[in-house]
């Protein structure tokens, strides 16, 4: 069960009853009590993510993944199983933030909610209070928003919530709110000041690529969400990226092990995806053309195994003791990463944009020469040229906010066009490799598909590079 939902601190005086809104009536209050689990250095709680078993309700799991616009997105999994010991898919789900950690309880809270669905908007108000021997050592109250998907009803029950008192938002999770400073996340993203020096520029960049790498891992070993390989593998690669612009700055052995370490993750997680992408591409090319499912599942099979088994070797390595040790290691690394000793207090934004415009040029002259009809393999190194810049670029965003980061977003319309072509090309080629005597009509049109795809993304990607090649998109690096 995945939501979007924004917290707001409710006063003491704020009652469900007294918003006022067309279209919603407040329903009866439940009550029940939950038993808070995590490790003795509260691990789960410095990633905002949840282990708890309520009363008569079973255990769940909050998977905390990313900002959400105004609210941030979490995943909930509901799991069945006795309250004196987590149920075993529970901790695999958390292995990522535990890290070999064992749980056990932290905190004991008694939940008083009320709900109200305002024009599809649920508006829940909670009032949840730490134990300790049976009486109430803390309290919270809060107004949990879970918004739909339209933007304008949750407008709208916002505005209400306000006018009844209700405005503030909810910066501090719950649990570290109940239990004071021991409980704080920590792996929040903040922007670094104006005159932050290298060694904090560098920290909070790998520090933002290693905190998606852990989330997204939870949401990949979730299953639910084909998104959770691609968001991880991207985790993954920004890293990666960003250890190599960088470079010029950090201990080259150092630089070089973390790099090589997350080099075979890397590869794990591209053979899921790219199995991944391929199977979905060519099902929704198939399904446009009206072939015959039975000749697109002869054809197909063999991806679709070779998907499952990639997969499964995936979750073995994840799951591994080994990878744990990895996830230290990197996570330690965007603690306190290896920045040569004459450049770590030198600024960053002026030790920086060298690597950023160097980036850039390189970027140029790769499209430079490509001739009037390039070829793919020439595209695919255009691919590659903008995705390091683009992550050169991204580094930049936390120091100097909006213009990198239209710059950017310029530059990932770019490496969408020059992959979307990139992917035709890969599929006609295993098309061409896998046509058989019994697949090879459906194989020959699903090529052909794929090869007008790759000749139309020949011609595509020059709007797109026009609208990254102009003077006012980088000039920001000239200030």
């Amino acid at each position: 069960m995945e939501r979007r939902q924004l917290d707001l601190l409710a006063g003491e005086r704020f009652r469900l009853g007294d918003l006022r809104v067309p279209g919603g009536a407040p329903r009866g209050a439940a009550r029940f009590a939950s038993v808070q689990w995590d490790s003795g250095d509260l691990r789960l709680a410095a990633w905002e993510a949840g282990l708890r078993h309520r009363r008569g309700r079973g255990w769940r799991v909050t998977l905390l993944t990313e900002a959400a616009g105004s609210g941030m997105r979490r995943l909930h999994v509901d799991l069945p199983g006795p309250a004196d010991h987590p149920p075993p898919q529970a901790l695999r789900l958390l292995s990522g933030y535990l890290r070999g950690a064992t749980v056990e309880p932290v905190a004991r809270l008694r939940h008083l909610e009320g709900c109200v669905t305002v024009r599809g908007v649920r508006v829940v108000h909670r009032v949840v209070t730490l134990m300790e021997a049976r009486r109430g050592v803390a309290r919270t109250r809060r107004v949990t928003l879970l918004p739909p998907g339209d933007p304008e009803a949750a407008r709208r029950a916002l505005s209400a919530l306000r006018r009844a008192g209700v405005a503030e938002a909810a910066e501090m999770p719950l649990l570290a709110e109940l239990l004071g400073a021991r409980a704080a996340p920590v792996w929040r993203g903040e922007r670094p000041g104006p005159g932050i020096p290298v060694e904090g520029a560098v920290a909070a960049a790998l520090r933002d690529c290693a905190a998606r790498l852990v989330r997204n891992q939870a949401v990949l070993l979730e299953g639910s969400d084909p998104e959770g390989v691609h968001q991880t593998r991207v985790a993954c690669r920004r890293y990666r990226s960003t250890l190599q612009t960088f470079a010029p700055l950090l201990v080259p052995a150092w630089e070089e092990e973390l790099h090589e370490q997350l080099r075979d993750l890397a590869d794990a997680l591209g053979r899921v995806r790219d199995a991944e992408v391929l199977l979905m591409r060519l099902r929704a090319a198939a399904a446009g053309r009206g072939l015959e499912e039975s000749a697109v599942a002869a054809l197909l099979g063999g991806l679709a195994r070779e998907r499952e088994e990639a997969r499964d070797a995936l979750l073995g390595r994840i799951l591994s003791a080994e990878h744990g040790d990895q996830l230290d290691r990197i996570l330690a690394a965007a603690v306190a990463p290896a920045v040569l000793p004459e450049a770590a207090g030198r600024p960053a934004r002026s030790a920086l944009m060298p690597l950023v415009t160097a980036g850039w040029h390189s970027l140029r002259r790769r499209i430079g020469r490509l001739d009037e009809r390039p070829t793919d393999a020439a595209l695919h190194r255009a691919r590659i040229a903008t995705k390091r810049c683009r992550y050169a670029v991204l580094a930049m965003v936390p120091l100097l906010g909006a213009e990198p980061a239209r710059t950017a977003a310029l530059l990932g319309r770019l490496q969408d066009t020059l992959g979307e072509q990139h992917d035709a090309v890969l599929a006609a080629a295993w098309l061409r490799e896998h046509a058989g005597p019994e697949t090879g009509f459906a194989a020959g049109v699903l090529f052909d598909v794929e090869r007008e795809r790759a000749e139309r993304g020949r011609g595509r990607w020059r709007k797109r590079w026009a609208a990254v090649d102009r003077r006012e998109v980088w000039r920001w690096t000239r200030s």
